[in-house]
């Protein structure tokens, strides 16, 4: 039983399809007038929260549709308090699609905001959803309270990239350890398929795909495995293995990678020491301490391309870290590597 909570939990969006529920019984409250219709209101309101806590633990397309639809429902339950006032609805409309927006813009974009550029994009969006709500209540005398709750997710992640962002800067700063055209570091770290992997079996029989990730309570790191995952034909097709590295422990990485839906495996670098040989890690202590909760450091998301003699052909860009999800940026190195063995359960790709 206990089991088969954990895995429902793991890969059903609960959070996600409460809000929902709640925003929709906020509609039904204020359409039929029920008694009960201020406090479903309020429930409305708490349905945006929620949908925006699950954003962090899935990160997907139901999430992005959920913000938007979510935000939708709330702003139909609320419109009929101004009793068909044109402008009053038109800004809360409005308002409540920038919070949305917010929430998704930099995650679903990732490839052009990176996790440094345009950080005052999300903050704009917010102010003015705030100040379309502030003048609403100011010139009606009615105060649309639970579409504020709405702005709350949006306000948290745009925090946190604005508080992180030096921080990446200036450890991404100085490139990373390892360059275009150097022997790839060898390693071994265990795998989520419970096996140690090194990378050296693979040569010279393979090319390799390195992905490096911050961790599963990063979103732009979900959506990178989700990228690569959609795009996995085209390096199988080269016969290029791809492995998955994080800081976190195997159980926490085969979680995610379910819960994502990746297909490839994640090897765990606790004792990061294959990631500062990479030179792939900051320093951030507010992250160390709240989110990523790693004494050693904050990893930074890059994807290495190893041809099969086990040279660095492509590494991605260090100074806007974010560019590993436009596969452009990798295709055109891909084309141009020798390719491998037929991929098989023994090299790793259905094992």
């Amino acid at each position: 039983m206990i089991t088969f909570l954990r895995k429902f939990w793991n890969r059903t969006p609960i959070f996600t399809y409460l809000g929902l529920f709640l925003q929709a019984l906020a509609v039904a409250g204020t359409l039929l007038q029920l008694p009960q219709k201020e406090y479903l209101l309020w429930g409305g309101g708490m349905g945006s929260f929620l949908i925006g806590l699950d954003f962090q633990r899935f990160t997907g397309g139901l999430q992005y549709v959920a913000a938007f639809v979510g935000n939708l429902l709330l702003a139909t339950a609320l419109i009929p308090v101004w009793k068909g006032s044109t402008y009053p609805a038109l800004g809360l409309m409005i308002s409540l699609l920038l919070f949305a927006v917010a929430l998704t813009v930099r995650q679903k974009f990732m490839h052009v905001f990176t996790y440094t550029r345009l950080l005052w994009v999300e903050p704009l969006l917010l102010l003015v959803g705030i100040g379309l709500l502030i003048l609403i209540g100011k010139a009606t005398g009615i105060w649309p309270w639970p579409a504020f709750l709405a702005a709350i997710p949006g306000l948290v992640i745009s925090a946190g990239y604005i508080q992180d962002a030096p921080y990446i800067a200036e450890g991404a700063a100085q490139g990373y350890a390892v360059k275009v055209g150097d022997e790839a570091p060898d390693f071994e770290l265990p795998s989520t398929r419970g096996n140690l992997v090194r990378l050296s079996q693979f040569f010279p029989k393979n090319p390799v795909l390195l992905l490096f990730v911050r961790g599963d309570w990063c979103p732009g790191c979900h959506m990178m495995l989700r990228t690569y995952e959609r795009h996995k034909e085209r390096f199988y097709a080269k016969h290029v293995v791809i492995l998955g590295i994080g800081p976190d422990p195997l159980g926490v990485n085969q979680a995610m990678i379910e819960r994502l839906g990746v297909s490839f495996q994640m090897l765990s670098d606790e004792t990061f020491s294959v990631i500062r040989r990479y030179g792939n890690s900051y320093k951030n202590e507010f992250l160390q301490k709240t989110m990523a909760g790693y004494e050693a450091g904050v990893p930074l998301p890059a994807a290495y391309l190893i041809d099969k003699k086990g040279i660095v052909r492509y590494i991605s860009s260090s100074e806007y870290v974010g560019e590993f999800l436009d596969p452009t940026t990798i295709f055109p190195v891909l084309e141009k590597i020798e390719p491998g063995e037929p991929l098989t359960s023994v090299n790793l790709r259905t094992a």
